[in-house]
């Protein structure tokens, strides 16, 4: 979706913008808001978040890379769970008014955040990741019906996603609305029904947002650049999940009351964490 220069400038959503990006997510899985971060800011993060990588892989690399073939069975992608520090605290990250005001549309004002993280594309894939929803079933194989929505992803890529450097791959329009037990062990094998269905890849701008929801099958595909192909991963949940977000008390107190709110269900009075291998 576009968004007006009046939206941007103002940073709330129109109504209208609002009702077609719930509807968007409920119908299709997700919503994709074009290049809405501020250049600055996306510079900033990207910065950060490179530091944070090479960090992350002079301490780790070595443990994760597997003779030199790649890691995560050859696809090289990769989650690191990020410090609860700026500038991934940003209030643009964490409580950005448009990603708010279509979330608490369809979770409730009482959802939180259960996932402070990122999933990167590094370069040299040698294949894609299975087709894969995030979360399985929640009651197993006993629930034959299409749950509501509980979880929704937030993405933000720090760069520009195109063909080359190892965009998702989704499958929209349906697949988020499959009886809960289908995403279960004993549900169909989305590796083999994926490639007779409609799929498309996520080309999108750098500072974009991009929302869906949990039960959505896609896949990360392979970077084909020289440069990694990061996402900021923020989870929203209407109810209690994991609380993996250590965040100093300090930090905590300094919030907003909005930003204390979503993250009252995590680790708090916790020191941040360094970058961390999901």
């Amino acid at each position: 979706m576009k968004i007006s220069q009046e939206e941007l400038e103002t940073l709330q959503l129109n109504e209208a913008t609002i009702e077609l990006a719930v509807n968007l997510i409920k119908v299709n899985g997700y919503v994709l808001f074009e290049g809405v971060l501020p250049e600055a800011k996306v510079t900033e993060l990207r910065e950060a978040f490179k530091a944070s990588m090479k960090w992350f892989l002079d301490k780790h690399g070595e443990a994760i890379y597997l003779n030199k073939t790649g890691f995560n069975e050859g696809t090289n992608h990769l989650g690191i769970f990020l410090p609860f520090a700026p500038p991934f605290n940003d209030p643009l990250v964490i409580e950005h008014p448009f990603a708010l005001a279509v979330i608490d549309r369809l979770l409730g004002p009482d959802h939180a955040v259960t996932l402070f993280s990122s999933n990167t594309s590094l370069p040299g894939g040698r294949k894609p990741q299975p087709v894969h929803p995030d979360y399985g079933a929640r009651f197993g194989d006993l629930c034959k019906v299409s749950l509501p929505i509980t979880d929704l992803v937030f993405n933000i890529p720090l760069v520009d996603v195109h063909e080359g450097n190892g965009p998702m791959e989704i499958w929209p329009g349906g697949t988020h609305l499959l009886p809960d037990n289908y995403y279960g062990p004993n549900g169909p094998n989305p590796e083999e029904l994926a490639p007779h269905m409609h799929s498309m890849k996520v080309h999108m701008p750098a500072g974009s947002i991009l929302i869906r929801d949990v039960r959505m099958w896609h896949r990360g595909t392979p970077n084909r650049s020289d440069e990694i192909r990061p996402n900021l991963a923020l989870i929203y949940s209407a109810s209690h999940r994991d609380n993996t977000v250590q965040i100093p008390q300090e930090t905590y107190d300094g919030l907003s009351e909005r930003a204390k709110h979503l993250f009252r269900w995590q680790k708090i009075g916790y020191p941040a964490i360094e970058p961390t291998h999901e």
